[in-house]
């Protein structure tokens, strides 16, 4: 593939966008340093619902942001994709966020994983295409195949009795690219899930010296090579809920 980095400085900041888009100043803009992320309503609400909470009223013509009652955590939503996650981690840490917990889903590969399990993310195999905007193809001598997150070890401590699992997953940007001969690799490889956001996300992070850390909720699986969605399941709802309770243990601070 066909390296995009480039070091040289962005002409568009999203320090100017968001200011253009507000119309608001520097300092009405300014926000505490974590962030929780998340793709749903139902999962925004879900947690929002664990904490008193206010919308940032300096955000609201861009982004609907809350902050959480005496706490230094904000909360929000973005749609699914490499490069919604990735603007946004730009223009949350423009104004001061350092640290960021993503909450998503994807499909299990791992065959051992169900439907409802919770991953955490130790790193992404990249096949998106925007971590190739903010990393090189190679780090040092070798090929930078896997994006890791610095913050992983911290977060496995605090994780604690949860049964949640620990690995790589494999973020693909096109969903219907998915093929056996990839399952079939990658499952020998030891890659726990495939989604789509996981590398834009640690790439970003990683470019700009920030700590973030993905949860992933399985939301289908692959039985063999066959496909099997759980979307709509009682066992979805159930890892939802002991994802969010855990974020609301640990994650906001």
């Amino acid at each position: 593939m066909k390296g995009f980095f480039d070091p040289s400085p962005s002409l568009l900041t999203p320090r100017e966008m968001v200011k253009t888009l507000t119309k608001r100043r520097d300092e009405e803009l300014f926000l505490p340093d974590r962030a929780i992320v998340l793709f749903t309503k139902g999962d925004m609400d879900l947690l929002l619902k664990t904490k008193r909470h206010a919308q940032i009223d300096a955000w609201s013509r861009f982004r609907k942001i809350y902050i959480f009652e005496d706490s230094l955590t904000i909360v929000t939503r973005v749609f699914y994709g490499g490069p919604n996650i990735g603007a946004l981690v730009e223009e949350l840490s423009a104004f001061g966020v350092r640290e960021f917990i993503l909450i998503g889903y994807c499909g299990g590969i791992d065959e051992t994983l169900g439907v409802g399990d919770v991953i955490l993310a130790k790193g992404a195999l990249r096949e998106d295409g925007l971590s190739y905007h903010y990393l090189p193809l190679k780090e040092g001598e070798g090929e930078l195949r896997i994006i890791e997150s610095q913050w992983f070890d911290e977060w496995c401590v605090k994780v604690g009795h949860y049964p949640f699992y620990k690995g790589i997953v494999w973020s693909c940007d096109a969903i219907y690219r998915e093929t056996k001969e990839k399952v079939e690799r990658y499952r020998k490889e030891g890659i726990l899930g495939v989604e789509m956001e996981v590398s834009s996300f640690y790439g970003v992070i990683k470019y700009k010296g920030l700590s973030g850390i993905a949860f992933l909720i399985v939301s289908d699986v692959f039985s063999g090579y066959n496909w099997a969605p759980g979307f709509n399941t009682e066992a979805l709802r159930q890892g939802r809920e002991r994802l969010i309770r855990f974020i609301y243990d640990e994650g906001i601070r």
